[in-house]
């Protein structure tokens, strides 16, 4: 499982909206909301392909400025996993 943290910006108050539809989301969580216009959220996949395909459709909503990856947690991804052994 791979859990990825994210800085989200929207236009200014529009993050509630934005925070709505990305809840809606498989393996999304949002976390903090912040002045309205930040949001810090987490996905949860099985693989980093899954985790970016989920982060990219984020770029679907209006409001949404800018999508930034904060943080990557491996835990059981596959690919990785393969990595490391074969080290």
């Amino acid at each position: 499982m791979i859990i990825s943290g994210l800085y989200v910006e929207t236009v200014p108050g529009k993050a509630e909206d934005a925070a709505k539809e990305l809840g809606k989301m498989k393996g999304v969580e949002i976390h903090h909301i912040e002045k309205n216009h930040k949001i810090i959220l987490t996905i949860e996949a099985d693989t980093v392909d899954q985790s970016y395909k989920i982060s990219d459709t984020f770029k679907q909503i209006p409001s949404i400025l800018l999508v930034c990856l904060v943080y990557n947690h491996f835990e059981e991804e596959p690919n990785y996993l393969e990595a490391v052994i074969s080290q």
